[in-house]
């Protein structure tokens, strides 16, 4: 979501989303656990006024409805998390919550999931979406099918802090590396000759255990291993480069391109109007702008 390196507005995204909400129980699982939902209207004129084409599929049912289920972890900040008031909030519920004023739909369940349960979630139809920054992987693209990008983020090393041994990936040969199940980067981490990988329930575990000794490097988003490190108190840091760019989208059930077709539509125009730039700068800093970021991408051409 930001090009290679630490971003200028680390300091000044961390203190405005530390402002906002505190992270309830994210570290050990509290709060609602998997399969949790939590229902949320869009706020009055959050987006523009609902498309009038005919709907027809899934978005149709959507509509029918009322209310578009949507699966995220609730345990990644600054992307979705439980604040004080136990309310699902960050980027990715501020950009759900604008989709659904778009798309003419009344309401957001929230379901909360993991990326072990987020695909097959889809395929039994447990939810409609899911919207949970999932990178987008040709394996992945085989089981479900993806919106536009809506958002990139860069991949990065966390170690225990001091450490200065582990600068890449040819460093972690040998080496326990800790990764979030399901997450793109276990693919990453495996590929490690020699690497013993060890997957946990979501980030905050992963890099606790590395900050506690118990691996040596987490492999994961930048901005939400910087978040949990200083919210949590977690002894790690991360290493000075950063080892690849992600295309993040929101994922359907193969096939349904009723719904797929319009919000791939909502996000280009949240691209246009401004509020994608709005929302970003809401959760990573004044000086990231994450529609100028997938305007870059070829896809969006």
């Amino acid at each position: 979501m930001h090009c290679t390196g630490e971003p200028a507005s680390t300091r000044s995204w961390l203190s405005a989303a530390l402002a906002a909400a505190t992270i309830v129980a994210a570290a050990c699982g509290g709060g609602a656990g998997p399969g949790a939902s939590v229902a949320t209207t869009a706020p009055a004129g959050a987006a523009s006024a609902a498309p009038t084409e005919t709907a027809t599929g899934l978005l149709a049912q959507v509509k029918s409805r009322g209310v578009l289920r949507v699966a995220n972890p609730q345990t990644s900040p600054p992307y979705s998390f439980r604040d004080e008031k136990n309310e699902v909030v960050g980027f990715d519920v501020d950009l759900a919550n604008d989709l659904i004023k778009r798309l003419g739909i009344p309401r957001l369940e929230f379901i909360q999931g993991t990326f072990a349960t987020f695909i097959p979630g889809l395929q039994s139809d447990k939810w409609d979406v899911v919207i949970a920054g999932q990178a987008i992987t040709e394996e992945r693209k085989l089981q479900v099918d993806f919106s536009l990008p809506y958002r990139v983020s860069t991949t990065t090393i966390f170690v225990p802090q001091g450490n200065t041994s582990i600068k890449s990936l040819d460093d972690l040969k040998g080496k326990r590396i800790a990764v979030p199940a399901g997450a793109s980067d276990v693919k990453t981490a495996e590929a490690v000759p020699n690497a013993e990988v060890k997957t946990y329930e979501n980030a905050t575990l992963a890099l606790t255990d590395v900050g506690l000794g118990r691996a040596d490097a987490y492999l994961g988003s930048r901005f939400v291993g910087l978040y949990l490190a200083q919210k949590n108190g977690i002894k790690v840091q991360p290493a000075p480069t950063a080892i690849g760019l992600e295309e993040n989208a929101i994922s359907f059930k193969k096939g349904e391109t009723s719904l797929q077709t319009a919000i791939d539509k909502a996000i280009r125009a949240m691209a246009a109007d401004g509020t994608l730039t709005t929302i970003s700068k809401r959760w990573f800093g004044q000086s990231e702008d994450m529609a100028s970021e997938v305007k870059k991408l070829k896809v969006w051409q």
